[in-house]
């Protein structure tokens, strides 16, 4: 059996993922808990033009502060129309501030319509102030 053109890409992520991971909206991503532990959560998401995962999170969480200790995550997203999966692992940087809120707010638009915006990304803006960035070493 051959081994599929996607785990022997430098990257690993096609352009055919790539353009399914822009149409996404949830993943699951996982950090590492001060025990050694997952921690497993789902959140909105926006591929950015980098192929960077970008995920925004009120800085409160249990998942800022386990990647303000450890910051490596593991993104994950499943696609039910396609019927598969893709995930990358890589190093993590924090983005607050001014950054934070211009990333947040490029993702809202990116998936709510106006009306969402209106009304759901307004609580979203509210709380979320921190934005996620994974850094994929490898896409699978």
């Amino acid at each position: 059996m051959a081994i599929h053109e996607v785990y022997r890409s430098p990257s690993g992520l096609t352009d055919e993922l790539r353009g399914q991971l822009r149409v996404e909206g949830n993943c699951i991503l996982g950090t590492i808990n001060d025990d050694g532990s997952p921690h497993l959560t789902e959140l909105l998401f926006m591929l950015d033009d980098q192929d960077r995962p970008l995920l925004p999170t009120p800085h409160t969480t249990r998942k800022y502060k386990n990647l303000a200790a450890r910051p490596t995550a593991t993104f994950f997203v499943s696609f039910e129309k396609a019927s598969g999966w893709v995930s990358c692992t890589g190093s993590v940087e924090l983005a607050t501030g001014d950054d934070a809120q211009r990333l947040n707010q490029s993702i809202r638009d990116h998936l709510l319509t106006d009306a969402g915006n209106a009304t759901i990304g307004r609580l979203l803006a509210a709380h979320e102030d921190t934005t996620i960035i994974i850094n994929p070493a490898r896409w699978i």
